[in-house]
This record gives structure tokens, sequence and C-alpha cells, in this order.
């Protein structure tokens, strides 16, 4: 059975493929077919770009690019754009045309990815439903059962808490993280990931919970967990009591059913054209 990984799109007597690319504060990643990469973004991460779409595709693929790193957005553009055969297309611009497969609410200037990952939960999970974005910031989300979305709740993640202390606190040093093995800490680094794990857990625990009280009616709906921290809470939450469902690739399956969704029209007018060198 053909799955959303699967499909192709024909445009001017071109087959593509389609795949997704999220530009994010720390890392880029892309994901086609069943390949899923993440870069962070050090001095090699726009070679390691290119030498996956040169040397190990052979299709052709309409890439979506979500962003909102903007520093990062016009490399990585650049970078495809060496590589024939490929066309880059703006996902916000298709997001803007596709309200059927989410409707913006009263909400504003709400982050890209936030959107996109809701729209990649609805692809598992029918709506209502809460997601949980744990990456450089943790992101907690709302959608209706009518596919709108209702806004949510945002606050730091586990590096950057741990970035923040050692920059404001002369006695803490630059720490990264590890899963705590005690909720009760006897020296600086012990005490340190208890307490942003225990931060995190609490947190997103609260608000899921005061969410599916006051926005859902005491309705228990889907939570579905995604981000590259979420894998350090997700035993946590569950101790807790929370159900969640783990999906690793939110945002970028957000972009691919985007794709797949969209009129040939809104694909072609949302290809972004040659930048300059």
């Amino acid at each position: 059975m053909a799955t959303l990984y699967d499909t192709r799109i024909e445009i001017n007597g071109v087959d593509y493929g389609i795949c997704g690319i999220d530009v994010g504060n720390s890392r880029v990643k892309i994901h086609h077919k069943d390949v899923f990469l993440s870069f962070p973004y050090d001095k090699e991460w726009k070679k390691n770009v290119q030498h996956h779409f040169r040397d190990h595709v052979s299709s052709r693929y309409l890439i979506g690019l979500s962003s909102v790193n903007p520093k990062q957005t016009t490399a990585i553009v650049k970078v495809i754009q060496r590589i024939p055969g490929h066309q880059v297309l703006n996902a916000h611009s298709l997001l803007m045309r596709n309200e059927q497969l989410l409707n913006f609410g009263t909400v504003e200037n709400v982050g890209i990815d936030r959107l996109l990952g809701t729209i990649g939960a609805m692809g598992d999970s029918a709506p209502p439903l809460i997601t949980v974005d744990c990456g450089t910031a943790v992101t907690v989300n709302a959608v209706s059962k009518d596919r709108v979305f209702l806004g949510g709740v945002i606050f730091a993640g586990l590096g950057t808490q741990l970035f923040g202390l050692s920059k404001q606190t002369a006695a803490i040093p630059e720490m990264k993280y590890a899963p705590p093995t005690t909720h009760l800490g006897v020296n600086t680094q012990q005490c340190l990931m208890a307490g942003v794990t225990a931060s995190v857990i609490g947190g997103i625990v609260h608000t899921v919970k005061a969410l599916q009280e006051s926005v859902f009616q005491g309705k228990s709906v889907p939570v579905v967990l995604t981000g590259g921290e979420s894998a350090a809470i997700l035993d946590g939450l569950t101790s807790e009591g929370l159900k969640v469902v783990q999906h690793q690739h939110l945002v970028t399956d957000g972009i691919m059913t985007l794709i797949a969704n969209a009129p040939r029209p809104d694909l072609q007018d949302s290809i972004i054209g040659k930048l300059p060198n």
C-alpha cells in the first residue's frame, strides 16, 4: 500500500518524489522515503547536505523547505540549487494556501515548525490533539477537532536551560545534558540534570493536563511527542501518567503532507527561484 513517503508528483513532464527539510535553531533535518538525516551547524554541515543530494540521491525531488533560522536558509537553498534536478519549495507559501489541512484561527506569529508539526501529527492521530516538540525550546500546541490551531505554550528545553544557567551563574560551568541517575543530586552536575529534567517534564505534564481540562472539557485527547530531546523525557512523562505517542519526524512529515496535498499551481508558485551566488 502506498504511503506518504512513496508519493510521486509530475510537473511539466518531470516525475518528482517529495522531501522535507526543517531548518531549525541548532541543526538541519532532511527527510525523504526512509532516509532521515540531522546535521548540526558545524563547519561541515553544508558539505554534508551537498554530499547527500549529489552522491546518494538518484531521484529528483520537490524539496519543501521550512525554516526558523533565517541565517541558514539562504545557505541551504544555494547548496541544493547547485545540484541539478531538484526543486526547492517554500513551505510557508504552501501552508498559507492550504487551510483545509490546518486553520490558523486567531493565533498570531506562530513559528512554522509548530504549525507543520501539528499537520504531521494529524497524519496518524485524528484531531483534536496536542503536540509536544522538545528541542531548543519546548512547545506544547493544541488543535481542535475541526483542524483549527488553538495556540500553546513555549519554554526552554533541556540544553537551553543548562546553557542559560552557565551564562547567568558564576559557579555553574557549561555542561551537556545527560539523563539524571537520581532525583536528589549530591553534586552540581547531578543537581542540574535532575533539575532541568524535572522542569521540562513537570512543565509538559502541567500544560497538557491544563489544556485537556480547560480547552478540551476534560477529554483525554491524543498527545504526540517529537523533537531531538524527546527520547530523554519520554519515560518520565509516562511515569507521570501521561499517555503519549512518540513520532520522530512531525515537522518534515507536515512538510511532505503539504506537498502531497497541494494543487499543481500552488506547487509551481511556491518554487524558490535561482538565488545569486
